[in-house]
């Protein structure tokens, strides 16, 4: 049996008493000195990708891969893991998208191409380069490989596994391979279109195209494609096999089309929409037992089954959701070619073909908008439900439009955004929301204009709803149409209670009803409340506050319609004062603790289908989140939860940091902590090079590891281990002052780190990206406490942005200014003043610091000409600037390129301003256009 050193196993046990962290598993160079992070060093650290657990929570698969470079896939067994046993595992090099078996007896991966291989071959080349398919035997580790894979699944009942090839370039069509697991026999089903395992059961449904004449003759004869299609789509069935006997159903023959079809999870049903005919849609209806599909009568009046409708079933097997569109008449005619010379001149004609759209002052969406979302419009579908038992019952409509499934056996729930969406533009989003009853169709009225962030909840008998708004909690009795407030005597607040932004503040949550619909559970700031019927309200968890711990349930079950009232239940604790996070019990006697540390953070990942045990992370900013497979708790409360990866065992190589909270009042009062990461070895008698990096808050990062990528912002570890200290400050904002409040943040923070000894008052840099972008432009206007300075993708002028367009979604950048993230609070026409006082180039005469700005050119949320206005600002003024254009970039970088070539460029700036050391060229001389680029 093979075993793998870098991924034994630890355990941490922790009770009301703490534990101590989970020992190193992979001993770093002892007796040898550390080494020094180097960017290709960042490159190679792992992150799960993708995870399968087996039902019983024996076995899982899980995925990992590198920032850059070839993956991992990895078979382990928990429960080994779990009685402190050494795990037997299996690695498939380059293994991705794991799957695994209800019982754990088998794990199949995707092995993707090597990325030396890809970077190896021409363009030609790489478009023949196919992943392949690794099975696993969990008990041998015996491995078989199947070639030309894209996707690969297991029958429910764990002995079929599923292939999927890739798909053929031309047809786009697969070939469907069922492996009968043990005995390596195989079938082999050509020309699939789509198919669907069941999740229980030995079934799989597939969607085929039987072989048309165009296949069978030569390229060379020549037939419309037109013909070849209508071909196609008249031989195209629908069958389902039972891979346990081999026996197979065609259910549906001769269809044009197959819109979507599904199996309910037993296996035992499954529901189609396909049509017969060319647009003439219709449910069909199997299950076991039946030789064919039967016809369902969901039609609605004035809509129809389309190419873009879904279908689903319920948990219980007794409902259909299926989803309509609207008729439509059909499009116009094209006009007829001229005959004669006056037909040229017939205007109609002459304009029929003209580029243009019309942007009118009354439209409910601005143009870009409608542009943007016009697709998803084009295939929105409005839901209805089919009792299997009695019939159709209509569901959404034009008015109620926003309707979501579920699993609740009497109502859903419905939004109706239209009578706000033209006041998206300046006010944000919002809708009214709607109780639609599952049996009548009825829909009621719950509340009007609820912020679309706001929680809304639907008790588990459909007869309630809880939602908060206004900053109060409040319920809706759909059987008496009736809306009252809740807990009014609690003298706490539901709303957000360091809200900052000129908009109304969104409410802490509400977690869930209990499963006797007696209450619901809300949030306020660190506590859970129980709201019954009644209006009462109790503090569950009730030394929350007092504590300064934030309590939060966890839903274990992802099929639950609620909390179950008669079990104790999971919660995560995050403890405000030292930024750690733990596992608690809500017991009936209050919060009992079940897993807490020093220094870490404890987050709740999975719980097996069907066994007590769950998997957690474990992290701090030395510590990778591996993960960690737990019992459920005992009734003495001790918790054992042993380490089952180890995913980088090369961080003990590398000189890393350590983390300290620190705390200091802005200018204008308002209390502030900010994390400060030090090198590992550092001296309290050297003033140290300071890179801060900052958003809005994030203190709460004191126990966090950081993300080992090579993205838009410093690696906050590469920079500590290259002997920087990195402070990451809270900022309090005011309203209409966002970019003072920035300034009146930060430099008190400096200031305590001066004064502290850590920092070099003469070697500060400052980078933010986005909205710290912008902050960060604003406040080298106001000070010059920073010896230099990167701002990616920042608002320089609110004036231009503020009437501009986020072109990635294509919404008006009003709504941000005035309600959202800016804070201004006020229209442009209102408060003329507070824009130009919060828009730095207007004050780039009182820049002194050394500034990079970063844009892609191609960026949807913040117009690049943006930096334009900025770069040519300070270039009139001889004022230090450089601007780097990385072409066809969004937001964020996305080409690997250009996120090494902006890191490198960003560490050796700072290096010559913050070190000493000698400029690159780039900042001294700039570079010449390249005419490759274009």
């Amino acid at each position: 049996m093979k075993f793998f050193p870098s991924m034994m196993t630890t355990a941490v046990a922790v009770s009301l008493v703490l534990g101590t962290a989970a020992p190193a598993v992979a001993q770093a160079n002892t007796g040898s000195e550390k080494q020094v992070l180097q960017i290709t060093d960042v490159m190679q650290f792992h992150e799960f990708t993708g995870r399968a657990l087996s039902k019983d929570g024996n076995w899982m698969a899980y995925a990992s891969a590198p920032d850059y470079g070839d993956g991992l896939g990895v078979v382990m067994s928990l429960q080994a893991t779990l009685n402190g046993q050494s795990s037997p595992q299996w690695e498939v090099p380059r293994g991705s998208k794991p799957a695994i078996t209800a019982n754990g007896d088998w794990a199949a991966f995707i092995q993707q191409v090597p990325v030396l291989e890809r970077e190896q071959a021409s363009k030609e080349e790489r478009k023949k380069l196919h992943p392949k398919a690794v099975l696993v035997n969990t008990s041998t580790g015996k491995q078989q490989v199947f070639d030309d894979i894209s996707a690969v699944s297991f029958t429910g009942d764990g002995k079929t596994l599923v292939l999927a090839s890739v798909a053929d370039e031309k047809t786009k069509l697969k070939k469907l391979t069922l492996v009968s697991l043990g005995s390596d026999q195989t079938n082999e089903f050509e020309r699939v279109s789509d198919y669907r395992v069941a999740e229980q059961g030995a079934r799989v449904a597939m969607a085929q195209h039987a072989e048309t004449e165009a296949d069978s003759e030569a390229e060379s004869d020549e037939k419309s494609d037109e013909k070849s299609d209508e071909k196609e789509a008249a031989l195209l069935s629908l069958t389902v096999l039972n891979t346990e006997n081999g026996s197979s159903l065609q259910l549906l023959t001769d269809l044009a089309a197959v819109a979507d079809f599904n199996f309910h999870e037993a296996g035992k049903q499954l529901a189609i929409v396909a049509a017969a005919e060319a647009d003439k849609f219709a449910v069909y209806h199997w299950q076991f037992g039946q030789q064919q599909a039967s016809t369902l009568d969901a039609k609605r009046a004035d809509y129809e089954l389309t190419k873009h409708s879904k279908v689903s079933f319920s948990n219980d097997g007794q409902r259909l959701f299926v989803g309509h569109q609207q008729q439509e008449d059909a499009p116009n005619k094209e006009l007829e070619k001229p005959e004669e010379v006056a037909d040229l001149f017939n205007l109609e004609r002459l304009t029929s073909d003209r580029g243009l759209q019309v942007w009118h002052g009354n439209d409910q969406r601005i143009k870009p908008h409608e542009k943007e979302s016009y697709s998803d419009r084009q295939k929105e579908t409005f839901l209805g439900v089919y009792h299997l038992n009695e019939g159709f019952v209509a569901l959404a409509d034009k008015r109620v439009e926003n309707v979501e499934p579920t699993d609740n056996k009497h109502a859903v729930l419905g939004r109706d955004a239209d009578p706000y969406l033209r006041a998206i533009t300046w006010d944000g989003f919002f809708s009214d929301v709607y109780h639609l009853d599952l049996n009548s169709g009825e829909q009621q009225l719950v509340a009007s204009k609820m912020s679309w962030g706001h929680d809304v909840e639907l008790s588990p008998n459909g007869r309630y709803v809880a939602y908060y708004q206004n900053g109060q909690l409040w319920l809706y009795d759909a059987e008496q149409e009736q809306r009252r407030q809740m807990a009014t005597d609690i003298l706490i607040s539901w709303a957000d209670e360091e809200h900052d932004r000129p908009s109304a503040p969104d409410g802490y949550g509400i977690a869930g009803w209990l499963d006797d619909n007696s209450a619901f559970l809300a949030y306020d700031k660190y506590d859970v409340w129980k709201v019954s019927l009644n209006g009462s309200a109790v503090n569950l968890t009730g030394t929350g506050r007092t504590d300064q711990i934030r309590y939060r349930l966890v839903q274990t079950d992802d099929d639950a319609l609620a909390f179950p009232a008669k079990q104790n239940l999971l919660l995560e604790g995050f403890d405000q004062t030292n930024k750690t996070n733990g596992m608690y019990r809500l017991t009936g006697q209050g919060v009992q603790p079940l897993l807490t540390a020093d220094k870490t953070r404890f987050h709740f990942v999975e719980q097996a289908d069907n066994a007590d045990s769950w998997l957690l992370t474990r992290e701090n900013f030395q510590q990778f989140p591996d993960l960690f497979v737990a019992s459920q708790w005992s009734a003495d409360n001790n918790v054992t939860a042993q380490q089952a990866t180890e995913l980088n065992p090369q961080i003990d190589d590398f000189k890393w940091g350590t983390t300290e909270l620190i705390s200091w009042r802005s200018t204008r009062g308002d209390p502030l902590e900010g994390v400060v990461i030090k090198p590992e070895d550092y001296d309290p008698n050297k003033q140290y090079p300071v890179l801060v990096y900052y958003y809005e808050k994030f203190a709460q990062r004191l126990n966090q590891f950081n993300q080992m990528k090579v993205n838009h912002r410093p690696n906050f570890p590469f920079y500590v281990s290259n002997d920087y200290v990195v402070f990451l400050p809270d900022v309090h904002f005011s309203p209409g002052e966002p970019g003072s409040s920035a300034t009146d943040s930060l430099v008190p923070g400096i200031q305590k780190l001066i004064d502290l000894g850590i920092a070099d008052p003469d070697a500060v840099g400052l980078h933010g990206h986005s909205w710290s972008g912008y902050q960060s432009v604003h406040v080298i206007t106001q000070t010059d406490i920073f010896a230099a300075a990167v701002a990616g993708a920042p608002v320089v002028n609110m004036t231009s942005a503020y009437n501009g367009i986020r072109w990635g979604s294509g919404l008006a950048r009003q709504f941000q200014y005035e309600q959202g993230q800016s804070r201004i609070g006020k229209s442009m026409d209102e408060a003329l003043n507070l824009y130009l006082e919060n828009s730095p180039v207007f004050y780039a005469d009182r820049i002194n610091t050394p500034l990079v700005i970063q844009f892609g050119d191609d960026d949807g949320a913040v117009p690049w000409e943006q930096g334009i206005e900025m770069y040519l600002a300070m270039r009139r003024l001889n004022k230090p600037i450089v601007m780097l254009q990385y072409e066809g970039e969004p937001h964020h970088l996305q080409q690997y390129a250009n996120k090494v070539d902006y890191t490198i460029k960003m560490k050796a700036f700072f290096d010559h301003y913050l070190k000493g050391e000698d400029a690159p060229l780039w900042w001294s001389e700039g570079m010449p256009y390249n005419e490759a680029s274009e």
